[in-house]
């Protein structure tokens, strides 16, 4: 099975979920020293005199470091904490500054962390559901965000980022995305329901039965459809220049990241 690419859908989530700020800066990477290291994190940038009035936004400062895990990482544990904690640490120090906050978006379908900080005896306090503000953390100002617990009304997008989608909470989510006018809101949230159609194949398969909602789906992932059958064309004539070139297999996949798959109907054609 094709792996969920998930920060994409996070990413446009957060900026759904903040669409009411806009003065708000977002980046989805960030090279944190000058090596450098590109890591998939959401950086927000604000003004320190701007007010988020939003439960999640209320938390930053004028420079917030977002790290999210998905509820397919079966790799997620402790580590991942502390891992998250060293960016802050590199920011710190890059940027000459400590007006930095820490916010962990995070599932707890394979490692609760708040169980962890129990056990760890580390304070944290529920300061609304789902969202909690994290204590003893060195001098990190952290929150955490379990997105199985945050209140589906307030955070639409955010709570919707599982691959255990309910059929209503499909239903709500391309309902709402298929109602958005043309514009960027509306792009956002085609990426969301793009990666959410990847993620729970079943139910979208079920929800595409119903033909009012096969037609939204349809043109709300029409966009992301023609990129990737855009980005297929232009692999395949780079396929096709490499074996004109007469480089093999390995140097075509080393160079271009494409696969052995994509590459032996291409020589076959061209009886290269």
């Amino acid at each position: 099975m094709e792996k969920t690419e998930w920060h994409p859908a996070f990413c446009a989530a957060m900026r759904l979920e903040l669409r009411d700020n806009p003065a708000l800066e977002f980046h989805d990477e960030h090279n944190l020293n000058v090596d450098p290291l590109r890591v998939d994190l959401l950086i927000i940038h604000k003004s320190s005199d701007v007010k988020i009035d939003n439960h999640i936004g209320e938390f930053f400062g004028d420079n917030n470091i977002l790290e999210y895990k998905s509820p397919t990482d079966h790799g997620y544990n402790e580590y991942g904490l502390y891992q998250a904690m060293s960016y802050v640490y590199y920011y710190y120090d890059r940027h000459r500054t400590m007006d930095v906050t820490l916010s962990m978006v995070v599932s707890k379908s394979h490692f609760n962390l708040l169980k962890w900080f129990d056990r760890q005896g580390i304070r944290y306090s529920r300061r609304h559901q789902g969202i909690y503000d994290i204590s003893d953390l060195q001098f990190i100002k952290c929150q955490v965000i379990i997105t199985e617990e945050i209140d589906n009304d307030n955070f639409r997008w955010l709570s919707a980022l599982t691959d255990k989608l309910t059929e209503s909470k499909a239903r709500d989510v391309i309902s709402t995305a298929y109602a958005m006018p043309q514009g960027e809101n509306k792009r956002l949230a085609e990426t969301v329901v793009d990666v959410l159609s990847s993620a729970n194949v079943k139910l979208f398969e079920k929800i595409k039965e119903d033909d009012i909602m096969a037609s939204a789906l349809m043109e709300l992932m029409k966009p992301e459809v023609n990129k990737k059958v855009e980005e297929e064309r232009n692999m395949m004539a780079q396929i096709v220049s490499a074996l004109m070139a007469g480089k093999d297999n390995d140097t075509i996949i080393r160079e271009l990241n494409c696969t052995l798959d994509q590459i032996i109907p291409m020589r076959t054609a061209m009886g290269k």
